[in-house]
Parts: structure tokens; sequence; C-alpha cells
């Protein structure tokens, strides 16, 4: 069977209001359900509290200006391998056979897009059963020095690249919404998107929390772009029990279909 693509959102395994904190029970139920897949599937992770407020701070999705970004470019990729750990082991004591590939070892990026993405390691893994898990991390830039490469591009990329039948998306909320739900009660949720629907979107978010990586707006976009592929995501709400281990199951329709049939 062709594996799916599982990108968990850091707003859902993580408090973003909380530097370094794990949603520890959201984390150890999604392992849990992603147990019950019956499917190949590659894991890819957000940075959520533990990678964006260090990438704020330090200014790398701007790229290399300074000597002291290259310690926060440190700093940030090692709280990203923290975070990795913590998904990685959740998964094991769920009994999912994980194993943790480097995002940053196997990616070359250029003005913040995915030049290369070595493949061949993470479709061996899959032959043999292993569930590769990669994340959202700082990466050298061939033209900017440094920069961040989302887990929602990576996420796309290798959905494309291995050849997978779908990317799951699970985030905090229900799908994607004609405007913020936290702020507008007469936001709608839109359970299908096209390039059309995305053309008339707007997004905004909570200044308060540190996303470097562009927020909602971005998923929808990158999604977009692979839906050219001929590859359908959806995006849904994994902080509702049983959600992810349906999609991984096949269902689908729970959240906003990207690019796929009505």
């Amino acid at each position: 069977m062709k594996p799916y693509v599982v990108k968990l959102g850091g707003s859902v395994i993580t408090d973003k209001k909380k530097p370094f904190s794990v949603r520890r029970q959201n984390l150890n139920r999604l392992a849990r359900e992603l147990s019950k897949s019956k499917r190949p599937l590659v894991i890819v992770h957000g940075g959520g509290s533990f990678g964006h407020p260090l990438a704020s701070k330090y200014k790398i999705s701007g790229g290399y200006r300074e000597e002291r970004q290259l310690m926060g470019f440190a700093l940030t990729h090692r709280a990203m391998e923290q975070l990795n750990a913590e998904v990685v082991g959740a998964m094991r004591s769920a009994g999912v056979p994980a194993v943790a590939v480097q995002t940053s070892a196997c990616a070359v990026v250029k003005n913040g897009n995915i030049l290369t993405l070595e493949k061949r390691p993470i479709k061996k893994l899959l032959d043999l059963g292993l569930v590769p898990v990669l994340y959202g991390d700082t990466v050298p830039d061939l033209q900017k020095g440094m920069g961040i490469l989302s887990g929602d591009q990576l996420a796309a990329r290798l959905a494309k690249d291995i050849g997978a039948s779908r990317i799951i998306f699970g985030v905090d909320v229900d799908g994607v919404y004609t405007s913020d739900p936290r702020k507008n009660r007469g936001a709608e949720i839109l359970k299908n998107i096209t390039q059309k629907d995305w053309n008339q979107l707007s997004f905004s978010g909570d200044s308060r929390i540190k996303d470097v990586t562009g927020g909602m707006k971005n998923k929808v976009g990158e999604l977009l772009k692979l839906a050219k592929s001929g590859i359908e995501s959806e995006i849904a709400n994994a902080a509702k029990p049983g959600t992810i281990e349906r999609l991984v199951n096949g269902e689908r329709g729970l959240g906003t279909i990207i690019g796929g049939r009505k």
C-alpha cells in the first residue's frame, strides 16, 4: 500500500503559550491512534513551543545577518531534537517502530524552498516496516545562509517524493474557516478548498503566539501545490479524540479536503 504522510501540528502536541511544554496527553493519545493504522506512515511534526520562540528571537527565517544567530540556529535545532525525541518516544510506547530522521541532514534549501530532498533512506525505512519521524528544522540555506524549513513544506514535499496516496494535517481546529473561528463567531468551515476558494480567503492569527512558518495560510498554500500532483490532503482536528485514527484508516471529510473530489 502507498503510505500516508501525517503532519502533527505544534499547537496540538505542545502548548504554544508555554515555552518547551509538551501536551503529553494529546501526544500519547495521538501515538495510540497512529498505531492503529493499517498502512505505512511517515510522520512530520511542527515546532510549537519548542522551535518557534527561539527561531523568532534569533530571526532565523530571515537568513544570516550577524554572528549571534549561529548560537540561535544551534539552540533552535536542539529544541527541535528534544521535541522529536518526545514524539518518537510516545510512538514507541504505543508500539510503533518509530525512527527519528534529522530534517536538516536530508534537505537542501534555497531561499526558503526545498531544492532537493534525499528520500532513499526514508523509502527504505518504510520498506522495512519502520515509521520515519521528521520535523520542521533550522537548515542551511544556499542563498540566505540559514533559514527555517517548515514541517508543512516538508510534509508536502515528502508526500510527492515518496508517492504517498494522501496527506493528513492534524491541527487544533476542525478545519479551514473563512476567518479565525476563535475571533469571529460567524466564521464558516470550508469542507473543500480549490484554488478559487484560496484566492478569496483571509487569515488572522494570535499575535501573542510566535509562528515563524506562516500558520494556516501556509498550510493551505503548500497543499494546493500538492493537489496539482494528484495527491489529496485533509486538514482536520487532531485535538479531537479519534479523528486521526479514522483518517489514517481511510475515512475522509472529517475536516477540510484540499484538492480532492467533493
